[in-house]
């Protein structure tokens, strides 16, 4: 924890296949249409953004212009002068898989078999882990103590 002790972080997941409780892949595919909604109209004002400028500009000038930035800064195709101000880089071209991807990664990660630890460490990018299973995570530990 933040405190530097151990803690506990419990995840609650219906099961996967979704035939006992449907409802939490339900609110995934709702939350994955409206992020493709977005996505499609993020895509269509990238094109009509001004290259630099500031986010209140953007917002009263196009409905969903704020929206737009936000889906650029997330795929790092934004740079902030400042914190009211932006400058899009010249290779914005924003995709519907960005967000796509993250749910995925989520989802992996949920229903892993493997050591949880060595997934994370993976997912941010730590090629050389000296652990195959950590030994503590719920994959790791003896199946009476989880």
């Amino acid at each position: 924890g933040r405190d530097g002790q151990p803690a506990q972080a419990v995840t609650l997941v219906s099961e996967p296949t979704g035939l006992l409780d449907s409802e939490d892949r339900q609110r995934q595919q709702f939350f994955l249409n409206q992020s493709k909604v977005q996505q499609q109209t993020a895509q269509r004002l990238v094109r009509q953004l001004p290259p630099q400028g500031s986010v209140q500009e953007v917002a009263r000038q196009f409905k969903d212009g704020a929206i737009a930035l936000a889906l650029l800064h997330s795929m790092g195709q934004l740079e902030w002068q400042d914190p009211f101000h932006y400058s899009i880089q010249a290779t914005a071209q924003p995709t519907a898989s960005a967000a796509k991807s993250g749910t995925q990664s989520m989802n992996r990660y949920l229903f892993t078999k493997a050591c949880r630890w060595t997934f994370l460490l993976k997912a941010f990018g730590f090629e050389a882990i000296p652990f195959e299973r950590c030994g503590h995570c719920d994959r790791c530990r003896p199946s009476k103590s989880r």
